[in-house]
């Protein structure tokens, strides 16, 4: 029986690869025992925070970062006070989320190099997509898609407008948040 099921398990995760975690900005996240605290800014009393939702009810702003990337996905800062890099501060209530540091890919250093063209066929064969299918060009939708399938990553790490002090993380999974009881800007 134990053999039965040491070889169940073998089977069921032969497909997904070890996931590594990276250090990359850890230095500007506040992690503790490997989990990350994330913070989001929203007029909407939440408490969780849902893609499919954001991305129905996108904003103008956001309208503009859904044109490059048509994913839903939801958007964090990393450290309290954290003003966006084209709008400053946010209106509305501050939130916390706790998401594992692992489940966060650095998209703009991409370790595992799953933006060259070496994953393409990989991320044919996961998707059924055509060479010439929109998620096979948009390279943010292929990374995504590999770096969940293949590792098990829910987001991406990256510094916002390039400013490498101003660290951001866009999840593609829903993610459970709790309200703060001080304002998020202070």
């Amino acid at each position: 029986m134990k053999l039965l099921l040491e070889n169940w398990n073998k089977y069921i995760n032969e497909d997904m690869a070890e996931k590594t975690t990276f250090d990359h900005y850890a230095d500007q996240v506040e992690i503790d025992g490997g989990i990350a605290t994330l913070y989001h800014v929203s007029t909407a009393d939440i408490q969780e925070l849902d893609p499919e939702i954001a991305y129905a009810s996108k904003s103008v702003y956001s309208k503009g970062e859904f044109r490059t990337w048509q994913r839903p996905r939801v958007f964090f800062f990393t450290k309290l006070a954290q003003e966006d890099t084209s709008r400053g501060r946010i209106h509305g209530d501050g939130y916390i989320a706790k998401v594992p540091w692992d489940e966060l890919y650095p998209i703009y250093r991409d370790p595992l190099k799953l933006s060259y063209p070496d994953m393409n066929d990989k991320y044919m064969e996961i998707t059924g997509d055509k060479e010439t299918s929109p998620g096979m060009l948009n390279v943010f939708e292929r990374v995504a898609t590999l770096a969940d399938e293949l590792y098990g990553y829910k987001g991406f790490i990256y510094p916002h407008g390039g400013d490498q002090e101003n660290i951001i993380v866009a999840m593609w999974a829903k993610v459970p948040v709790t309200k703060m009881e001080t304002g998020f800007y202070g």
